[in-house]
């Protein structure tokens, strides 16, 4: 089975996700407080936390200048403001579209 690198990272993702939220709300398992802590939370956040740094890695090699700016934006307005993640998401994404004409080449 060949694919893309891309489609083996989502792949494995969407597996793990399954397993980490759909499979837990049909099979019931008798786990110790600290194991349902990490199926529940730890597990979860590692999935979102690879995912996003999978995308990072992606942007900053396609479009260094543009991936930069807008994840910098992106932090800036999440610690800075209470903007919201739809405000936030298109603040980036309106940098990242704009910076390729400040920066060309």
């Amino acid at each position: 089975m060949n694919g893309s690198p891309q489609g083996w990272v989502i792949l494995a993702l969407l597996l793990t996700s399954l397993l980490v939220r759909v499979v837990p709300a049909f099979v019931k398992l008798r786990l110790s407080a600290r194991a349902r802590t990490l199926l529940e939370r730890v597990l979860p956040m590692a999935v979102f936390l690879n995912f996003a740094v999978y995308i990072a890695v992606v942007e900053l090699r396609q479009a260094p200048w543009p991936a930069a700016s807008a994840f910098a934006l992106c932090a800036l307005l999440t610690f800075m403001t209470r903007a919201g993640l739809i405000v936030n998401t298109l603040a980036g994404t309106a940098l990242w579209f704009a910076v390729p004409g400040f920066f060309p080449g």
